[in-house]
């Protein structure tokens, strides 16, 4: 396609339970790929925690609502020649879908890339059940054309249909009550008797008087493909994904292996054929995932998803296998075909044509808010609850799943929740009906003595899984019964137990057990990512640890910083702190520094290769940061500022500068918990630097003015009646009284009589400094970089600063909450419970009334004060 010169990305939008990072990721490896044969990226989204902000130009962004009106505006006004959805989520499908069906594509000779143009109608956003069903109809026919399996549906609205439908079906059979008036739940009926009996019922709670009924297949194995497809038809499986609970329970829910443990050559040969007629018949060029249905007694298999888009599964098939799944998948939306991609130097080349094939096993473990969440429901199901993921990379099963295990729980000691509390009832009802707890109720089974085919039975997991299970507990009871062993350490490192078990376990401290490793040479080793097995030599610098004799790498540089992700996704910031993670090793770069990342978050942009010179998919935990620092001996440690025992140990190293960014919020000095709005200054050691106001709202109830409920945020903040020189002077004195540099925010409060004083002062939280780094067109991320590694010039700063001009508009951030997704009516909005958040800049007065519709009366007073 030489003929293109501008693509248009729809992005995803906030994120939220089940979208992360992954397609932000994506779509600056695209952007980075396009950008090196001279093709402009344009972006529209209203995601304010997206990499692509800062690094597309100002003029090719579009910071607006992901809507059919403002897309079209944007195709308009500027001269696009292709647009794609597989960056953004089912709303860009359904978008593009609408522009190609109003000919606004085919007027603009505008070319939809990823998805055929003929077969975009198959796909798109959902209203409601009856368009759902429609939409399923449309794909559904298209796959049966084409003779590949599916679960058809069928919608009756009588006895008569129901019965000239049964005809036609196997049970067991799934019947659920279209357009229900309260919550539909599906219904499994085992023969035709109990169908007759309960149908009726059905029926009545349908308020169309409709019933779907479909082939029940819960307790079928659910199997993923990642796979890509280019012009000529060309089709390549890049990994291929074994979920560890059987279809029924949400594939973001559950543990992940990659690639598949349990299937034999016969099924994925099946299940590799099916994808690529599917690909075929659906003419997807680019990146599909696929998720089927399979009885792994008769070999009998479901296609029951085609996701046309980068995902979650999407991004873990890339990080399993090493393969530059983003960065081919953007030269074959531009037509070239596999054979022809081009790839680094540090790939072979002959990488992007092979399909990868790995030495190690990956394993995704969920992560969950109901800690945080105590009134949602923890029972699992088809919807998705967790809140992210952690993954874990080994040379065998058992130390890729402990890995996983203990990088997604809270506790830095390594040591899993004990539930030998529970009676046999509650055990065999937790096995029955999974919760968020369920992995540790597993242990706790195998440790009562279940068999793995009672347990297999119960739960509709495959036996071998179990079979994992026992040999982790067996290996913990080694470690308990053998205290200071080194060949019990060895081996158990070889399971992925962390340091902090050992210390648990052996009641020792961390520098003991380093010391028992040191004197029997027990060293930690890394292999590479790699995706041809290590058939062909190649230099990627992706690692993840191992116990054997050969390391894959050695220390990478003397002036090197390393920099501590943030793991796995829980609610609070954690979506903006791995953007704030991505864009300190981008600058760290840029000031001349080789840069390091630890992290294992799959979805992570902090992750893309192309921004670091090194990447580490470990755990973020002592010993195993300990023993990176061993081999790299960074200049500088960047790390988290919620990490209080991780930094206390790290301050302990000698010869390592330890730099806490962003800072920990508990430095600031509070006199009151009430905000209204605030100022936000650049400390130095020798200046206080004002860069703007700011002020707050709450989505629930302003009156109370509770800092951690004032979830809105608006820049700049004016009212008429303050003095704000006064206030000025106050802010600044208050700064001085602290021992605070980097981004400080000093915030105010109003009386009753609209008097202001000072609350506190404090380091400038993640989400708001992404915030100010849009509203001010300045990434302050970069200068805080400079301060920390004696780069920075306050000349340089103070210039920035006095260019900044909001040209009477107000930049808006509203913070997102997954309520809705977790099915809570009444869930208590404060920054703590945040999943992601939007932005939107209002130009006039003009705006206010859409601005009304679209946020809460509360932050719109506030605005207009």
């Amino acid at each position: 396609m030489n003929d293109i010169k501008k693509i248009l990305i729809i992005g995803g939008g906030s994120s939220n339970i089940g979208h992360e990072g992954e397609q932000d990721a994506a779509a600056f490896q695209a952007m980075l790929s396009w950008s090196r044969i001279g093709i402009k990226t344009l972006l529209i989204d209203d995601n304010p925690y997206s990499i692509m902000f800062s690094e597309i130009p100002k003029n090719n962004l579009f910071i607006k609502k992901i809507t059919l009106e403002n897309v079209e505006a944007i195709i308009q006004s500027e001269n696009i020649d292709a647009i794609t959805p597989i960056y953004g989520q089912k709303n860009a499908l359904k978008i593009i879908k609408n522009l190609n069906k109003k000919g606004v594509l085919h007027d603009h000779n505008i070319k939809i890339i990823g998805l055929n143009a003929d077969n975009i109608n198959l796909f798109g956003g959902i209203k409601n059940n009856t368009e759902k069903m429609a939409k399923n109809s449309l794909l559904a026919g298209r796959l049966l054309e084409n003779d590949i399996p599916i679960l058809k549906t069928n919608v009756v609205s009588n006895f008569d249909e129901l019965r000239n439908s049964i005809n036609e079906m196997v049970f067991p059979i799934a019947a659920k009550a279209i357009k229900a008036s309260k919550y539909g739940r599906r219904h499994i009926f085992q023969n035709i008797e109990q169908l007759n009996n309960d149908i009726y019922d059905l029926f009545q709670q349908s308020k169309d008087n409709k019933v779907a009924l479909e082939r029940e297949v819960g307790g079928y194995k659910e199997i993923g493909i990642v796979a890509i497809r280019d012009i000529d038809g060309t089709k390549m499986v890049i990994s291929s994904l074994e979920d560890m609970n059987a279809v029924g329970l949400n594939s973001t829910d559950s543990v992940v292996f990659a690639p598949a443990q349990t299937l034999n050559d016969a099924q994925l040969h099946i299940i590799r054929a099916i994808s690529f007629r599917t690909m075929d018949c659906l003419g997807i060029k680019g990146v599909c995932h696929i998720q089927f249905a399979l009885n792994s007694n008769n070999n009998e298999c479901f296609v029951i998803k085609v996701n046309p888009f980068f995902n979650s599964q999407t991004a873990i098939a890339e990080k399993a296998t090493g393969y530059p799944l983003a960065r081919v998948v953007a030269s074959i939306l531009l037509n070239v075909p596999i054979s022809d991609i081009k790839l680094p130097p540090r790939f072979h080349k002959l990488t992007s044509i092979l399909q990868p094939i790995s030495d190690h096993v990956t394993v995704k473990m969920p992560v969950w808010p109901f800690d945080y969440l105590p009134n949602a429901i923890n029972k699992l199901g088809s919807k998705a609850k967790s809140t992210g993921s952690s993954i874990g990379i080994g040379r065998n099963v058992e130390g890729a799943f402990m890995n996983a295990l203990r990088s997604s729980q809270p506790s830095p000691k390594d040591v899993l929740p004990s539930y030998s509390d529970l009676t046999e009832d509650e055990l065999i009802n937790e096995l029955i009906h999974p919760t968020d707890i369920q992995i540790l109720i597993l242990f706790e089974a195998v440790t009562r003595g279940y068999s793995t085919s009672d347990l297999s039975e119960l739960t509709k997991i495959d036996e071998f899984f179990f079979v994992i299970i026992s040999n982790i507990l067996k290996q913990i009871k080694k470690v308990k019964n053998n205290p200071l062993n080194p060949s019990v350490l060895l081996n158990g490192s070889k399971f992925g137990f962390g340091t902090g078990m050992f210390c648990h376990y052996w009641n020792a401290t961390n520098s003991k057990i380093n010391r028992i490793a040191i004197e029997n040479n027990i060293y930690k080793t890394y292999k590479m990512i790699e995706p041809t097995g290590g058939k062909f030599v190649e230099k990627i610098d992706s690692f993840y640890g191992s116990f054997e004799y050969e390391s894959d790498t050695s220390q990478l540089s003397n002036h090197s910083a390393l920099v501590i992700g943030k793991g796995r996704n829980h609610l609070g910031p954690n979506i903006a702190a791995d953007v704030y993670t991505a864009e300190m090793l981008i600058h760290l770069h840029k000031l001349g520094l080789k840069t390091i990342i630890l992290n294992n978050n799959p979805n992570s942009v902090s992750l893309i290769p192309s921004i670091s010179d090194k990447q580490y998919i470990e755990p973020v935990q002592l010993g195993d940061i300990l023993d990176i620092v061993k081999l790299e001996k960074p200049e500088y440690i960047f790390v988290p500022g919620n990490r209080h025992y991780l930094i206390r140990e790290l301050n302990k190293l000698s010869n390592t500068k330890i730099v806490v960014l962003p800072p920990d919020q508990k430095k600031g000095s509070w006199k009151s918990s009430k905000a209204d709005f605030a100022f936000d200054f650049l400390v130095s050691k020798d200046s206080i630097n004002l860069i703007t106001s700011v002020g707050f709202s709450s989505q629930d109830d302003n009156s109370h003015k509770n800092i951690e409920k004032q979830t809105d945020y608006f820049i700049p903040y004016k009212n008429k009646s303050l003095n704000f020189n006064h206030l000025l002077d106050n802010a600044i004195l208050e700064i001085k009284k602290h021992q605070l540099t980097g981004l400080i925010q000093v915030v105010f409060s109003l009386n009753e009589k609209g008097q202001a004083t000072v609350s506190g002062v404090s380091p400038l939280r993640i989400t708001e400094t992404l915030f100010l780094n849009l509203a001010t067109h300045i990434n302050w991320i970069a200068i805080l970089m400079k301060m920390y590694t004696g780069h920075f010039n306050i000349v340089e700063v103070e210039k920035l600063i006095s260019n900044v001009n909001f040209n009477d508009k107000i930049i808006v951030m509203q913070t997102k909450f997954p309520f809705n997704s977790l099915e809570i009516s009444n869930g208590i909005k404060n920054r703590s419970l945040e999943i992601g958040a939007e932005i939107l800049f209002i130009f006039s007065k003009l705006f206010y009334d859409f601005f009304r519709w679209s946020y809460k009366n509360s932050l719109l007073s506030c605005i207009m004060n």
